[in-house]
């Protein structure tokens, strides 16, 4: 009896029943995940592909600064020199064409117009005078009572008189013309930008009063380079933003001539046309950027490196229409270009055999290994 006590009580015997216990555990274990799995094979890797491709990305988009002008900005003076008396509008105030701006002091011309209508009418009346001594010479003539040189006398003095009229008639519209430009006049619907000049001062030939801006007309000068203002076309509808707002324009005209900043300019016209724009004030111009090669956008996360500047892609494909049983297919390829997550990519990519690139887990396959493709369910 003593011995059967120590055989039950053997450390062999103790460490076998526990291996024991720990086999029966582990096999069940092992049964109950095989039921979970629902059939699929230890071999096969469950993985995810990118699906049906949707066009990718949108082009990146470019912008350029725009400057809103004025359709006409000038600076208005007159073209006699004078005294400026007097300036109607002040720096920011509007007006109407022909809206009375500023004047000169016009009295000197003024008296000088009263002097010549004053010799016109005394070259009227010896014109007049000239006229009736000439109709009774040549009545006289005819019953021979004044000699030819008489008639001749009264004739060249009635064209003396003819030419001091004309003479006086002039210098008389010349002084009219004077007196007229010593008023400056608004040649266009506008506002006052600065005042140059200030009322008592004497300006000069040509001098000038008044910085003006035309009112509702104006456009948007964008500076852009060369090689895009040859792709744009006049009436191009372009994107303009505007504090954060984008709003549609139209191009008015382009100057493929370059400018001391070597860029090219094109001008463009606001589609709506009740914005108020205010000259001088800041847009961004945004035009498409015309990608160089044609390609295809995959996620980052799809793409292996493969060497020598080339990367690699791998793509399940299924071993019949329809099979969520496929092969792993390796592609390579050439990154085009990066933007955030996503690379463009050309070689041995498709649209068509897009939706067969592996999502992720491209680390844990290789080339000819049998997989299956997980569905929806399977990947929420």
């Amino acid at each position: 009896m003593a011995s059967r006590s120590s055989l039950f009580h053997s450390p062999l015997l103790l460490l076998g029943g526990f291996f024991f216990v720990l086999i029966v555990i582990l096999g069940a274990s092992r049964l109950s995940h095989s039921a979970d799995g629902e059939g699929i094979a230890p071999n096969e890797l469950l993985v995810e592909t990118l699906g049906a491709y949707d066009g990718g990305l949108a082009p990146a988009r470019d912008r350029y600064i725009g400057r809103v002008e004025a359709g006409r900005r000038v600076e208005l003076g007159f073209d006699i020199a004078s005294v400026l008396t007097k300036i109607t509008r002040r720096e920011g105030e509007s007006f109407n064409k022909g809206d009375l701006l500023a004047s000169l002091d016009a009295r000197r011309l003024r008296a000088q117009q009263t002097e010549l209508k004053a010799n016109l009418a005394r070259s009227i009346a010896s014109l007049k005078l000239a006229e009736a001594s000439l109709k009774r010479i040549q009545g006289l003539r005819r019953s021979g009572n004044v000699s030819e040189q008489s008639l001749d006398e009264a004739l060249r003095q009635k064209e003396a008189a003819m030419a001091d009229r004309e003479l006086v008639e002039a210098q008389l519209a010349s002084v009219d013309l004077e007196i007229e430009k010593s008023k400056l006049f608004a040649p266009f619907d506008g506002v006052v930008v600065d005042r140059l000049s200030e009322e008592g001062r004497t300006v000069a030939l040509g001098v000038p009063v008044l910085l003006v801006e035309e009112s509702g007309a104006a456009e948007i000068r964008v500076n852009v380079p060369l090689e895009l203002a040859r792709e744009i076309e006049p009436g191009q509808v372009v994107s303009l933003i505007r504090d954060k707002v984008e709003m549609q324009g139209r191009v008015e005209r382009i100057n493929l001539s370059l400018t001391s900043s070597r860029v090219s300019e094109i001008y463009v016209q606001p589609m709506d046309q009740s914005l108020a724009l205010v000259p001088g004030e800041l847009l961004y111009f945004e035009v498409a950027r015309k990608q160089a090669q044609e390609g295809i956008w995959v996620p980052m996360a799809s793409l292996v490196e493969y060497g020598r500047g080339l990367w690699a892609l791998y793509m399940a494909i299924p071993e019949a229409e329809g099979s969520e049983h496929a092969i792993i297919e390796r592609t390579v390829v050439e990154i085009l270009s990066l933007r955030g997550g996503y690379a463009l990519v050309r070689g041995g990519l498709s649209e068509q055999n897009y939706r067969y690139v592996l999502n992720d887990a491209t680390h844990r396959v290789v080339d000819g290994q049998r997989v299956r493709i997980a569905s929806k369910t399977q990947v929420n």
